[in-house]
C-alpha cells in the first residue's frame, strides 16, 4: 500500500487552434489516456468527474472549467491535477510555469503530465527547472504560430473580398456553394431597400422603425432566431427583439448595402490578449462591388448626408418637412428655422435664419415657404433642361468619326480634383495659425473651418464618382454617366417631394432680399461635361 492516496482530478482541454490534431486532442482521448494512467497507479484515486473546457485557448487561464478546478483545490477537496500533456494544461509560457512552479507547490498540489513523463513528486528540481519551462515556451510559441496564421489567412480573405463573419448582414445569406459569398436574402431584402425608401420620403428613424413593428416585420436579431440562428447579443431588452432606432439607423449607415465589404472593424491586440476592441476607420478592409447591391450608391450617399444634418420632427409628425435639412442662411451658413404664424383660418409658414433667431447676429432672410417651393422647382426644371441638352449634345459628338473625337479625359479630371482637395486641406491647416496670429477671429475660424471641411468631403465624393465612371469605362467600352440618368428620371415631375431634393440637390442657401440659390449634386460633373462638350464648339453647332 502506498504512504499516501492522492485524490485525484482529471483536467481536459481543446480548442480550434489545435487545428490537424483534433482527433488525437479530443476531449474522450484525453481522459482514457488519464484514466488509464490513474488505474494503473496505487497512489492515485479519481475523485470526481474530469473538468473540461471544450472550445477554449490555452492562452488565456480564464476558462470557466478550470476556474471550477481552482475552486475545489482551494477548498482542499484535491491534491493532484492530472492532464494528457501540457499543452492541454496551458500554452502561455508565463502563467503556465507560474501555476506548475510557484502556485501548486505552494497549495500542496501534485501535478502530472503523462505524455512529457512529468510528475512533480518524483521528478528531478534541477532538471525540470530547465525542461519544463522550455517545453512551456514551445507550447506558447506554437500558439502564437497558429495565431499569426489564423490571422493572415483572414486577412487574405478579407482583401479577396471574401467574407468571413459569423452572421451574413441583414438582407443578405452565405451563399449555399461558397459560405466566404453574400447573396440577397430575397425574404427580407425588399425591407432594407423600404427603409432606405422611407428615409428618403422623409420618415424620420424611429418613425422607420415604428411602421416595421406595426407592419410585423421580424427585427434582424429575431429574423436570426426564426431561421434557426442561436446566438446572445446586448441589444435585446426584452423577450422579442423589437425594431429599435439603432436598428434602422445600422442598417442606412452599413455599406454592406452597397455592396461593400468592410471587414477587420474590431480584433485583439495579440493572441494573448482576449480583449475585442474597435479599429480605426483607416485600418479596416474594404472591397468594392463584393456582393450585389440592394441600394444604389447615390441614394446611399443622399442618405448618409442626410443623417448629418438636423431632421428632427415634432411628436405629432410622421415625416420631416419638405424642406428639412437642405435650407441654409446663404450668409452664416447655419439652418434656417421653420416657423408657422396662424392668422384667423389661415396659417402662413416661412423661414427664418437661425442665427438671428438666438443671438441676433444675423439678419433674418425671411422667405415664406411657398416662394421657396416654386423657386426651387422652376430652377430644378430649368437645370433638368440643362442636362438633357448635355447629354444630348454628347450624342452629337458620339457620332462623329472616331478619328475627330478627343478622349474623355478622366485623369485630367481626378488630377484637377485632387489638387483641388490638397490645395482646401491647405487652407483648412493654415487656418489655427491664422487664428493664433490674430488674422481671424474665433467665430471665423470655425466657420471657415466647417466651410473647408464641407468642401473637402464634396470633392472627395466626385473624386470617388469620376475613379468609378472612370473605372466602368475601362470594363464596358462605354460611358455610363448615372448623373444625367438621374436628373432625367425627374424629367417630368409635377411637384416638390423630398425624394426629388435628395436626389439631385445638396443644399439650398437663402440670401438677403428673396434671393435663393441652388447648390445641385454632380456640380463638378456637370462643370467637367460642360467643358468637354465646349471644346467641340467649332465643330459643332452646340447649345448648351
Amino acid at each position: 500500500m502506498p504512504d499516501k492516496v492522492y485524490r485525484t482530478a482529471i483536467y481536459c482541454r481543446l480548442s480550434r487552434e489545435d487545428g490537424d490534431k483534433v482527433e488525437s486532442n479530443s476531449i474522450a482521448s484525453q481522459r482514457a489516456i488519464c484514466e488509464d494512467y490513474i488505474a494503473r497507479h496505487e497512489d492515485l484515486e479519481l475523485v470526481c468527474e474530469p473538468f473540461v473546457d471544450d472550445g477554449y485557448s490555452g492562452v488565456s487561464f480564464n476558462r470557466p472549467q478550470f476556474k471550477k478546478l481552482e475552486e475545489a483545490i482551494r477548498k482542499g477537496a484535491l491534491d493532484c491535477i492530472v492532464v494528457k500533456d501540457l499543452s492541454r494544461f496551458s500554452r502561455n509560457y508565463i502563467d503556465g510555469g507560474r501555476y506548475i512552479e510557484k502556485i501548486f507547490p505552494q497549495l500542496g498540489i501534485r501535478f502530472i503530465a503523462i505524455n512529457d513523463a512529468y510528475d512533480s513528486l518524483t521528478g528531478d528540481p534541477q532538471s525540470d527547472s530547465f525542461v519544463i519551462p522550455f517545453k512551456n515556451l514551445i507550447n506558447d510559441s506554437y500558439c502564437k504560430d497558429i495565431s499569426m496564421k489564423i490571422r493572415s489567412s483572414l486577412e487574405v480573405k478579407q482583401k479577396s473580398g471574401e467574407f468571413v463573419g459569423s452572421f451574413a448582414p441583414y438582407g443578405y445569406m452565405k451563399s449555399p456553394e461558397n459560405k466566404n459569398q453574400l447573396i440577397v436574402d430575397e425574404a427580407v431584402s425588399e425591407y432594407v431597400q423600404m427603409i432606405f425608401s422611407m428615409y428618403k420620403d422623409g420618415f424620420s428613424i424611429g418613425r422607420i422603425a415604428k411602421r416595421l413593428n406595426q407592419m410585423g416585420v421580424l427585427s434582424p436579431m429575431e429574423y436570426k432566431h426564426s431561421a434557426g440562428v442561436k446566438f446572445d447579443t446586448v441589444f435585446k431588452t426584452g423577450d422579442t427583439a423589437k425594431w429599435t432606432y439603432k436598428a434602422v439607423q445600422r442598417i442606412l449607415t452599413n455599406e454592406v448595402y452597397i455592396g461593400v465589404l468592410a471587414q477587420g472593424k474590431r480584433g485583439t491586440p495579440n493572441y494573448k490578449v482576449r480583449v475585442v476592441k474597435s479599429k480605426d476607420e483607416s485600418e479596416w478592409v474594404k472591397v468594392e462591388n463584393a456582393h450585389e447591391a440592394l441600394v444604389s450608391y447615390e441614394d446611399f450617399m443622399a442618405v448618409k448626408v442626410m443623417m448629418q444634418r438636423d431632421m428632427r420632427c415634432s411628436p405629432d409628425q410622421n415625416e420631416a418637412h419638405l424642406f428639412s435639412g437642405f435650407l441654409f442662411c446663404g450668409d452664416c451658413q447655419q439652418p434656417m428655422i421653420r416657423k408657422t404664424v396662424p392668422s384667423k383660418t389661415k396659417k402662413y409658414i416661412y423661414y427664418v435664419c437661425s442665427t438671428n433667431k438666438h443671438t441676433r447676429t444675423c439678419s433674418p432672410h425671411s422667405i415664406a415657404a411657398k416662394e421657396v417651393e416654386e423657386k426651387v422647382f422652376r430652377a430644378i426644371h430649368d437645370q433638368i433642361e440643362l442636362v438633357i441638352n448635355l447629354e444630348h449634345a454628347l450624342a452629337m459628338i458620339e457620332r462623329l468619326p472616331s478619328q475627330s473625337r478627343k478622349a474623355f479625359n478622366y485623369e485630367a479630371q481626378i488630377a484637377k480634383i485632387e489638387e483641388e482637395i490638397e490645395r482646401y486641406q491647405k487652407l483648412k491647416l493654415g487656418l489655427y495659425e491664422n487664428f493664433i496670429g490674430g488674422v481671424i477671429d474665433k467665430s471665423e475660424y470655425f466657420e471657415f473651418r466647417s466651410s473647408y471641411t464641407k468642401i473637402i468631403e464634396d470633392k472627395q465624393e466626385a473624386l470617388l464618382r469620376v475613379k468609378k465612371e472612370m473605372k466602368q469605362t475601362v470594363t464596358t467600352g462605354t460611358t455610363e454617366r448615372n448623373w444625367v440618368t438621374l436628373f432625367k428620371q425627374y424629367e417630368n415631375v409635377e411637384e416638390l417631394n423630398r425624394r426629388v431634393l435628395m436626389s439631385l440637390v445638396d443644399r439650398i442657401l437663402i440670401h438677403e432680399n428673396h434671393a435663393i440659390e441652388i447648390v445641385f449634386k454632380y456640380r463638378d460633373e456637370y462643370q467637367q461635361t460642360l467643358e468637354y462638350v465646349l471644346g467641340y464648339a467649332d465643330e459643332l453647332d452646340i447649345a448648351v
